[in-house]
């Protein structure tokens, strides 16, 4: 998947706008937004020693109001992808007991969830992956009266292909 260069350490460089102590990552996910016609504007980062969260939304929704947003996290952790996964579908769990859960396993390196939610009203898809340093995951989030099968199925698919490269910023 070929996207534009500064799409591949948005994130990268973000992060070193963060007043907390924040972890350079190992590895760096691209975004990928390109693919969409949508222009996708940041409206949320932050980040501490155990994590980095990134969230975009469509130009002129915003955090509080939006029908579509991606998200880019990174939980910093030794911990297994399997272990990870089970925790965060737990705290899904606890706030929606009747969210409709689809997990696929990609391959050793990932896990790709789906998922509809009445209570959060939102159809998600999301992939996590395991690295060296912890989980990084990228969500495409859908408020469910905003869902359209073509861009669910676009972003399934633009999600599905994500990878993670190293982290340019790492060495400097």
């Amino acid at each position: 998947m070929k996207l534009k260069p500064s799409l591949l350490i948005v994130l990268c460089i973000s992060i070193s706008c963060l007043a907390a102590y924040v972890p350079t990552p190992e590895m760096a996910m691209a975004l990928p937004t390109a693919k969409d016609s949508i222009k996708w504007v940041p409206q949320h980062m932050d980040g501490n020693e155990t994590g980095i969260i990134f969230e975009l939304v469509p130009e002129g929704q915003s955090i509080k109001k939006w029908k579509e947003m991606v998200a880019q996290q990174i939980t910093f952790s030794k911990g297994s992808l399997t272990t990870h996964v089970s925790k965060w579908k737990a705290m899904v769990r606890k706030g929606d007991p009747n969210v409709q859960i689809k997990r696929e396993k990609k391959d050793g390196n990932s896990i790709l969830i789906i998922y509809r939610s009445n209570s959060f009203n939102e159809f998600c898809v999301r992939k996590f992956i395991h690295a060296k340093d912890g989980v990084y995951a990228i969500a495409y989030h859908v408020r469910l009266d905003c869902l359209e099968e073509d861009r669910v199925k676009m972003w399934i698919k633009l999600i599905e292909n994500v990878e993670l490269i190293p982290n340019p910023e790492k060495n400097r």
